[in-house]
């Protein structure tokens, strides 16, 4: 880890105007970063956000040193970077995101701000703290106070700056409660109060929005001296507010985060260098050796579905009726709930409460300590099943959605598109929370989300435990967190790897896959490109990590003339271009970027067609227990007129398997077809797992050719089902609900039958579908 630098991204306007000495004097505050680097002996390099190229890790970048500015051109960006402001551009927020996701890479900030509404939804969620948050009035208030938060290198925060202001002018909060009030006791409380409130917000930030270091905390006093939270608000806007006060408090401010740069880049120094840590296998997906990945299931001993009431005791306690009781085999001992397990007592009472029809409908009240429910975590407004075995109580399902790491986009609004996973929640209960690997508290295993309530059809934000069983819905996340979480889960995070396109390649020599894929190789260099072409006539090239079709080219030999066509779907719209030869083919790849990404090409399929227009099958497999895969929806994408992709998202439309067969070019057996498609479905989700990874849901694309015959062309990993929703909405639901139904399943709870009230559904009998 170099310690000797660090790294400020800047604006363009300011980059610009700072590299022509003609910085503007509200931002003349970055002289004060670059003196505190030389105290510190830190280089302090000015990067221009418009000219960070991610990839390459470079960027252009000036310094200043001795109050003279140097140029410095495109150099390597260090391993620790602040970034002081907000950006509106959705380009701007990816180069920093996608810089933080590198190796190594820490970005002090990587947001510094929170949009109005999602910070007071999520302020209203707490209760302590929900009556103080703001309610919109005609009522001008008496002064805004502002606190300024920033968290050191352990994650803790402090608040070294406080003000009130009225109509652009500044005081003291001391000054500002001695307007407001002559009582010295009153002021002293009205601070006190302040600076409590203050430290429980940034409590709940560090959780939920844990990329940022520093934040400005915005509050309205009102005239009966009430403290109401009303925003967040730019840390730039603050200095400059005291600037104008206290020139020696802003520079402290300022100061603050080289520090804390230099004290990350230590800690980092001081952590076990990688060399002395075995290495960690990869994922070898030409191995078929690996173990599969097959858990073993507990056989839980009682079922009940139960409703929690809350008495007050400081021992960790469950009274139970001994109607669930009478069956027991031995005296429980503790409570697991998630990955958490805690010692509890356990009193037991006379009640002959019926079990007969017991149901998430028809739930036993059972009372436990509120000391628990803290220690727990324990939402209770939800229906949950208790299981009783090996000495311990179960209360489940806890399921988990992990989300990406863009914490400032995860949103109440943001998660009203899961809603429709939910319709079938009466049928196992729980609590399903959906959060992100970097809003977990690592050392007490708690996660800090949105939970759905389904009386109540929203999401809220609360913590529960990690959850026993984790469904990843993204691929942003840090391998470390990955690993971590598969461990606590024993294994019940499931869709735990991300295979890409270049692992799909690797399978082109099993012996039971490799007639059924196209000819695939990696794009290394022109030469190997243009013989491939020459002998196929017309290829495909696909960036390794990508969907819906976004990168592709397709690139032909000229038949009419000499030359090759380069056929650009990036866009929207559809970009020919005419080629006179491989040199200057070569020079268009690369100033289109292919060979700064990961490219692979394949043999182009001459897909099946329905007039005009040619189309390919996604196919939906999905497991209903850790041995079993199964077909849960077949969709046929067909493009427009005379387009080759035939994505959903590029204008593509949904038709079913039979109407394509029905009306397509020749005379294909619908049935045989039908079969040769699942069973190489079958086929690939067999292979995977052997794989030691927990896979449960695939979309697998098919190209048919002109006989009918399946080539598999991509298997994501999080597929799309955009076209089951307009073609077959009750399908699409049941393609929704099922990875649920799954997560239930591995932990070894119920799901009730419909069609037979009160009785469960064991998957391992039948499917869901």
């Amino acid at each position: 880890m170099d310690e000797t630098s660090i790294g400020i991204i800047l604006p363009k306007r300011q980059w610009k105007e700072l590299a022509q000495e003609q910085l503007d004097e509200d931002y003349s505050f970055v002289f004060q970063y670059a003196e505190t680097g030389e105290r510190l002996n830190l280089e302090v390099l000015f990067f221009n956000i418009d000219e960070i190229l991610v990839t390459e890790r470079k960027g252009e970048a000036l310094i200043i040193h001795e109050g003279e500015i140097v140029l410095k051109g495109f150099v390597t960006i260090p391993s620790i970077v602040y970034n002081p402001f907000i950006y509106h551009q959705k380009k701007h927020n990816r180069t920093i995101f996608e810089l933080a996701r590198q190796t190594d890479s820490t970005i002090i900030n990587e947001q510094n701000n929170i949009k109005k509404t999602p910070f007071l939804d999520l302020m209203e969620s707490y209760p302590k703290i929900k009556d103080q948050v703001k309610i919109a009035d005609s009522n001008q208030p008496l002064f805004s106070l502002y606190v300024l938060g920033q968290k050191d290198c352990h994650h803790q925060w402090t608040t070294p700056l406080a003000y009130a202001k009225i109509h652009n002018a500044i005081y003291s909060l001391e000054e500002a409660c001695q307007l407001v009030t002559k009582s010295q006791q009153v002021e002293e409380g009205i601070i006190d109060e302040l600076y409590e409130i203050s430290h429980q917000i940034l409590e709940i930030l560090h959780y939920y929005y844990p990329a940022i270091y520093e934040i400005g905390l915005e509050f309205a006093m009102t005239e009966t001296t009430q403290i109401k939270i009303h925003s967040t608000c730019p840390v730039i806007n603050m200095i400059r507010d005291i600037s104008s006060r206290n020139q020696n408090l802003a520079k402290t401010i300022l100061e603050w985060p080289i520090k804390l740069g230099k004290d990350i880049s230590r800690i980092k120094n001081m952590e076990i260098p990688e060399s002395s840590i075995p290495p960690q296998e990869e994922n070898d997906y030409l191995d078929d050796t690996v173990a599969g990945f097959i858990g073993q299931l507990s056989l839980l001993d009682e079922n009940v579905w139960v409703k929690f009431k809350v008495f007050h005791d400081p021992e960790l306690k469950m009274k139970l009726p001994n109607r669930i009781t009478e069956r027991w085999r031995d005296q429980p001992e503790a409570v697991l709930f998630g990955v958490i397990e805690q010692p509890c007592h356990f009193d037991i009472y006379e009640d002959a409460i019926p079990l007969r029809h017991n149901s998430y409908n028809n739930p036993v009240d059972l009372f436990v300590s509120d000391s628990l429910v803290d220690k727990m975590h324990l939402p209770l407004d939800l229906v949950y099943q208790i299981q009783f075995t090996d000495r311990k109580a179960i209360i489940g399902p806890t399921i988990g959605l992990l989300l990406g790491e863009k914490n400032q986009v995860t949103t109440l609004k943001y998660m009203e598109k899961f809603k429709d996973r939910f319709g079938e929640y009466h049928r196992f209960g729980g609590v399903t929370i959906a959060f992100s690997a970097r809003s977990v508290d690592w050392e007490e295993k708690i996660v800090y989300g949105m939970i759905y309530d389904h009386d109540k059809k929203h999401w809220r934000y609360q913590s529960t435990p990690i959850p026993a069983a984790i469904y990843r819905r993204n691929f942003h996340q840090k391998k470390e967190s990955i690993k971590k979480l598969k461990e606590l889960t024993n294994n019940n995070l499931f869709n735990s790897y991300h295979f890409k396109k270049s692992d799909l390649y690797l399978l082109k020599d099993n012996p039971e896959l490799k007639n059924n894929l196209p000819e695939t190789f990696l794009l290394k260099n022109i030469a190997e490109l243009i013989d491939f072409l020459q002998v196929n006539k017309k290829i495909i090239l696909k960036p390794v990590s990508s969907s819906r079709g976004r990168g592709i080219f397709i690139l032909e030999v000229n038949s009419e003339h000499e030359g090759f066509c380069l056929y650009d779907y990036r866009n929207n719209t559809k970009i020919t271009h005419r080629i006179k030869d491989i040199n200057e083919l070569e020079t268009l790849l690369v100033e289109e970027g292919i060979f700064n990404q990961e490219y692979l090409y394949q043999t182009y399929i001459p897909l099946l067609k329905v007039g005009n227009r040619s189309l390919d099958v996604r196919v939906v497999m999905q497991k209903y227990n850790k041995m079993k895969w199964q077909c849960t929806g077949i969709e046929c994408r067909v493009a427009q007129e005379d387009v080759d992709l035939t994505n959903i998202a590029r204008g593509g439309d949904a038709m079913t398997l039979e109407a394509v067969i029905k009306n397509a070019k020749g005379s294909l057996n619908y049935s045989q077809v039908y079969r040769n498609i699942l069973n190489i479905c079958q086929i690939f989700c067999r292979i995977m797992d052997q794989k030691n990874e927990h896979f449960a849901e695939f979309g697998i694309d098919i190209a048919l050719d002109d006989e009918g015959f399946p080539w598999i062309l991509e298997a994501n990993i999080y597929p799309s089902f955009k076209g089951f929703k307009t073609l077959d909405y009750e399908t699409y639901l049941k393609i929704r609900n099922q990875p649920l139904f799954y997560a239930v399943q591995i932990q070894g709870f119920q799901i009730l039958d419909e069609e037979a009230f009160g009785q469960p559904l064991y998957f391992g009998r039948r499917a869901y579908l």
